[in-house]
This record gives C-alpha cells, structure tokens and sequence, in this order.
C-alpha cells in the first residue's frame, strides 16, 4: 500500500527545534508504517502544489499538515484538495477543520445545540459593560494556544480594552470569552473510541499566574508555564463527573461532524457544572502529546494509535477490507524448495 505523509515543512521564523518537533511524529509514524511494508513517502506541502500530485496517487494520505508554512488558515485547503480528488485521508474533514478554527462559528454552533459555552463576543468596538468579568482574551481563528499568554486573563474594563486593543494589532479577529475558574479536562476521540480523561493539573504555576494553558505552556519545555501544568491521565475523578464530561464531549464532537481522531477540552467550575471551551480535530500526534497520553491509558502504544487513526480513515473511505490489509504484518517470503 502506498502511504503518503504530508507536513509543514516551517516557515522562515521556525526553530531548528520548531522543525525538529514536526519531523519527530512524521519519522516515527513512517517507520510504522515501513515496518508492515507498505511504501511510504514523506511529502513536505507546499503552495506550488507538488504535494498534490504526490498524495493524489496514494493508498492513504496521513495528514500530519497543520498548516503551510506555519499559517494555520491553509491547513483546511489542504484537506478540502483531497476530500475534491477523492483520496483517503486521515483525521478531520474540511467542515470541521474548517468551523473549529473558527472559535465564534463553534461556540455558536454548541451553543444553538443546547451546549454548555463560556459567555463570549467577537471584539468588534465597544464591548457592553455587563460583560462578566474575569474575561480571557485570545485570537478567534488561531489553534495551539497562539497569542496566549499571563496577561490573557483581564480582571477590570480597563485590562479588558488594553488587552483588546493590543491583540487586535497582531490578529484579524479577537474573541473575548468568560473566564471559568474550575478544573481543566481533555477527552480524546478516536473513531467510535472515547478514550481516558485527562486532567491539567496546575498546582505547580507560578504565583499569580492563572491556571490557562499558555503557548509557552505547550510549546516552551521547561519553562514556568509548561512546569506549572501537569497532565495527569486517567483524571482522578468520580465516575459520575467523568461520565458526565464524556457524554457532554461526544455531543460537542457529533455537532462540529468530528471524525477520525480529535479531543475537547472542558472546564468545570466550583458548583460542578462543565462547559466546552474548545473542539480540536487533528490534535498534536506525537508521541509525547496529550492524545498519545490518552491512547497509552487506554491500553495503547503509539504504534496502536497511529495504525487506528489510519484504520479509521481507509474503513470509511474504502471499506473493512482495505483498513485490514493496511494492518497486516509483512507477509515472509516463502522458502525456496530445492530437490
């Protein structure tokens, strides 16, 4: 079978470490994938549309693209390209991938649902003065904690309008959404599986520093912020709790038309009521990421994870006999007989 591998190959403010963290999960889901003998090819996507050609003439595309060169937005044009020609790929559809990015067509979406949602506004001038307080302020098209950071929490309508005017400078669409002290939870999704909850523990923060997950939080090992925000999997939580945070994350995924592989994240405030902050199709695959974490808890290895997200997208794209062959072992050559 032929397997395609598409990614980000960066852009030109991206880190030898920014590459680094990109190639590891392409290089090791390639050496998956090699080792049941299928031909691999690891295609980085540009826009002369190279790629394209390429991936058109694959078994199965694995979507490791969240973006090209670094912009986000181009993530789902890539998709869309495939879903058009009609070639298996992995995780998310265009839609999804699309209305999730969007964080203020998602809240409306689950709010219309009859969803539990944070109060939230696009900043669009003046922002009412009943708006609930503390407010956490953050790009409405962005993904992976982009743009967040300690000042992203505001207190007062002064912080709030400071804070507005200055991310606006920087992003076409800011979000303005209420601020819910509470617990953090993440609830992967693979397929039809729902896997083990996850819990961010934030004990370890800074003092002063609010319990969020900043980008230096996902993305700056070793500093306060990623030191100060623990995952803990399986959460440690009442059965009841996680079953509630589960069939509120399932909904959440059917509304946004989730597929292949994604995870929700979920506040739940001091009375016990959750509420969904964000759907993420397409979450971060590598090995050390939250939904590998998830996969291991559930009984997983990183190899098991990256065949069943495969699995999931040649089951529905060509039917259970394609999914198996992608999982078979190498067939051994058979001995020679001699007289």
């Amino acid at each position: 079978m032929r397997i395609v591998i598409l990614y980000d190959p960066g852009a030109a403010d991206w880190t030898p470490e920014d590459i680094r963290g990109v190639m590891k999960a392409v290089d090791e889901i390639a050496a998956i994938f090699g080792a049941l003998g299928h031909e691999i090819r690891k295609v980085p996507v540009r826009h002369d549309m190279r790629w394209f050609q390429v991936a058109r003439r694959a078994d199965l595309v694995f979507n490791l693209c969240e973006g090209v060169h670094g912009k986000s937005e181009w993530e789902e044009h890539v998709v869309g390209s495939l879903e058009f020609a009609g070639v298996p790929v992995t995780g998310a559809s265009l839609w999804t991938i699309a209305a999730c990015r969007r964080k203020a067509v998602a809240n409306a979406l689950l709010a219309q649902a009859g969803l539990p949602i944070p109060h939230w506004t696009i900043a669009q001038g003046k922002i009412d003065d009943d708006f609930p307080l503390p407010a956490i302020v953050k790009p409405a098209a962005e993904d992976a904690s982009a743009g967040l950071d300690r000042g992203s929490v505001v207190t007062d309508r002064k912080a709030l309008r400071a804070r507005v005017a200055a991310m606006t400078e920087q992003f076409d669409e800011v979000l303005v959404q209420e601020y819910v002290a509470g617990r953090e939870f993440n609830v992967g999704l693979v397929g039809t599986r729902t896997l083990p909850i996850s819990e961010i523990d934030f004990a370890r923060m800074p003092e002063g520093a609010w319990p969020i997950l900043t980008y230096a939080a996902k993305w700056d090992v070793g500093s306060a912020d990623d030191l100060g925000s623990v995952p803990v999997c399986p959460a440690a939580i009442p059965q009841k709790l996680a079953d509630k945070l589960v069939k509120l994350a399932e909904a959440a995924w059917r509304v946004m038309q989730g597929k292949g592989y994604g995870r929700v994240d979920l506040r739940v405030d001091e009375q016990g009521r959750p509420s969904v902050l964000d759907v993420n199709p397409n979450p971060d695959l590598n090995d050390d990421a939250g939904l590998s974490r998830m996969a291991k808890a559930a009984g997983w290895d990183y190899a098991e994870l990256v065949r069943r997200v495969a699995e999931v997208a040649l089951r529905e794209a060509q039917g259970a006999k394609a999914a198996r062959e992608l999982l078979a072992p190498p067939r051994r050559p058979r001995a020679t007989r001699t007289a």
